[in-house]
């Protein structure tokens, strides 16, 4: 008997993998939020899961939960998309515009699951590569969009890994110019610089805002994501999309976080002066270069990256290497924790380099 072969285009693929957690204590390397939610928000999400029919499928249409985003995001409920996690609303993106033939245009070093998710559809992949200091030559992007001619052009804004913030007046120029493709705008961070493009969506029906409740609403065990787009953008998205997607847990806790979200997103503003205290010590560390982030991380550069990172994995402490990244060589990404776990990290850091 002889195994099947794979589609010859996965070689360009490589398995998806975070940092090695084995012996850590102290976990900032995967951009959670430190705190969980409070306790009576926990309690209503757990008491109305006691409710669930177990036996029955889910919403495939949770009304609820779509008015609820559509009421924080300042949009019909027509403009909400919902997917585990924010990924497969990209990936699903991918799928309707995506595919064989066609290709995503992103701008490098950012975040990995774009390329994967465009690979995954079957597209080619083209790049422009970031400035050193990680924004974006728009008149680069412009000009790479009228050459390249392609099918879905990725933003990360704030960028991950490196939390740079894209102007919003940019990613209008970016959306004009690729008048007639898709634009991705990923604003998975967007809670923690305050800016984002999806006010302006009804003079940009070719954008798509793709966002998460994993950060700032401090659910990334419950994976779900949204999309935020023209209705007519949306229905092509629906001739991909698994049936029954999101499970009647993940649709319940997310309606209860985004209904209490006054409750649940106040915790931001501690986040971010943590990331500045961050940012702030870091740039007094002699070798050590520090890049400003408007995210829940902060990345930096030091030139011995490695033994850095097995003083911090030999104190429990795990933060994430991205020194393989083509323009991130020797860089480290650490993300905001509690103040005890951020003195924990700076006191590594401090005294060993």
């Amino acid at each position: 008997m002889k195994r099947p072969d794979p589609r010859p285009d996965l070689d360009k693929l490589q398995p998806y993998y975070s940092s090695e957690t084995a012996g850590g204590r102290i976990f900032l390397h995967a951009n959670e939020n430190p705190y969980p939610p409070p306790d009576d928000v926990l309690n209503e999400i757990f008491e109305a899961a006691a409710k669930i029919e177990l036996n029955r499928y889910p919403d495939p249409e949770p009304i609820e939960l779509i008015e609820e985003l559509a009421s924080y995001a300042g949009v019909d409920r027509s403009w909400i998309w919902i997917g585990d996690g924010s990924n497969e609303v990209l990936l699903q993106a991918c799928l309707a515009y995506g595919g064989p033939g066609r290709t995503a245009l992103m701008f490098e070093p950012t975040y990995v699951m774009h390329q994967r998710q465009a690979r995954m559809s079957g597209m080619d992949v083209e790049v422009v590569a970031r400035e050193a200091d990680f924004s974006i030559d728009v008149d680069r992007a412009t000009s790479a969009i009228k050459e390249k001619s392609p099918a879905i052009v990725f933003v990360c804004t704030p960028n991950n890994p490196t939390g740079t913030v894209t102007p919003v007046a940019d990613v209008h120029r970016i959306a004009e110019a690729a008048s007639g493709a898709l634009v991705i705008v990923d604003e998975a961070y967007f809670e923690f610089c305050g800016l984002t493009v999806a006010g302006d969506l009804p003079d940009f029906p070719n954008v798509l805002v793709a966002r998460t409740l994993s950060k700032a609403f401090r659910l990334a065990s419950v994976r779900l994501g949204y999309g935020i787009g023209d209705p007519v953008l949306l229905e092509q998205m629906r001739r991909v999309r698994m049936p029954y997607a999101q499970s009647a847990f993940t649709q319940l806790a997310a309606t209860v976080a985004v209904r209490r979200r006054a409750e649940m997103l106040p915790i931001v503003d501690q986040i971010v002066a943590e990331r500045d205290r961050l940012i702030e010590t870091l740039a007094k560390v002699a070798r050590v270069e520090v890049f400003g982030s408007g995210a829940n991380f902060v990345l930096f550069r030091y030139p011995e990256a490695a033994r850095l990172l097995d003083e911090l994995a030999g104190r429990g402490i795990v933060i994430r290497d991205f020194s393989h990244l083509k323009g991130c060589e020797n860089c480290l990404r650490v993300t905001a924790g509690t103040p005890a776990e951020n003195d924990s990290f700076l006191e590594v850091v401090t005294t060993l380099v």
